[in-house]
C-alpha cells in the first residue's frame, strides 16, 4: 500500500510541482541590470553607425539651389522718405525641369545693419513708376514676375522694382542688397546677393 503523507508534514513531495507564474521567488523575478541590460559598447557602436548611415544619406539628399544668378545692374531713385530700386538680374535654371517664379523679394542690410525687406511691385507696374522716376529706365529690360517660365538649362535676365524706406545716401552706403527668388515645387530660394 503506498505511503500516506500528512498534508501538515514538512517532507517534499516526491514528483516535481509545476512552475507557477504566480509564485515566483522575489530573487528570481527582480534579477539585477547587469544581467538583464545588453552590453554597452556594441550598443554605442550600433548608435554610431546608424548616425553615420543617416549623416551620409542627408548630405546626398539635401537640396539645392534650382538656379544660380547674379545681380548685373541697380539704379536707385529717391522719393520724399523712400528709395526706388531697380535691379538686373541673370540667371540660369540648373535642373532639368522647367521652373515657374512664385515670388520675387528683396533684403536691404543698412550700414547700422538694420534689416528691410519689400516684395517686387507688379510688372504691370513699372510703366508708371518710369515715367515717374526716368532714371530707372535706364538700360530697361524685359521685366521679371511671378508666373514667369523659365526652361530647362535656360538663362533668363529681367528687372524688378523695390522700395526701401531709408533715403538714397543711407541706401548707397549700405551693407549688402540681395534678392529671393523662389520658384514653385522646389525647395530652395534661389538667393542673389550684391
Amino acid at each position: 500500500m503506498p505511503e500516506k503523507t500528512n498534508p501538515g508534514s514538512l517532507q517534499p513531495p516526491s514528483e516535481p510541482v509545476p512552475h507557477d507564474a504566480g509564485h515566483v521567488p522575489i530573487t528570481e523575478e527582480f534579477d539585477s541590470a547587469k544581467w538583464t541590460l545588453p552590453p554597452v559598447v556594441p550598443v554605442l557602436g550600433a548608435l554610431v553607425g546608424i548616425a553615420l548611415i543617416v549623416g551620409v544619406i542627408a548630405m546626398t539628399n539635401r537640396a539645392k539651389p534650382p538656379a544660380s544668378g547674379t545681380i548685373t545692374k541697380v539704379v536707385a531713385a529717391e522719393q520724399v522718405d523712400n528709395v526706388l530700386v531697380a535691379i538686373h538680374l541673370k540667371f540660369d535654371n540648373v535642373t532639368d525641369k522647367q521652373l515657374w517664379i512664385k515670388n520675387i523679394k528683396s533684403e536691404l542690410e543698412t550700414a547700422e545693419g538694420t534689416k528691410l525687406t519689400d516684395s517686387a511691385a507688379p510688372s504691370v507696374e513699372l510703366e508708371r513708376y518710369f515715367q515717374a522716376f526716368p532714371v530707372l529706365a535706364q538700360d530697361r529690360i524685359e521685366p521679371l514676375k511671378e508666373e514667369l517660365k523659365i526652361a530647362p538649362k535656360a538663362s533668363q535676365a529681367g528687372m524688378t522694382i523695390f522700395a526701401f524706406p531709408v533715403n538714397k545716401a543711407a541706401f548707397d552706403a549700405r551693407k549688402s542688397l540681395s534678392v529671393h527668388v523662389q520658384f514653385y515645387d522646389q525647395p530652395m530660394t534661389m538667393v542673389v546677393t550684391q
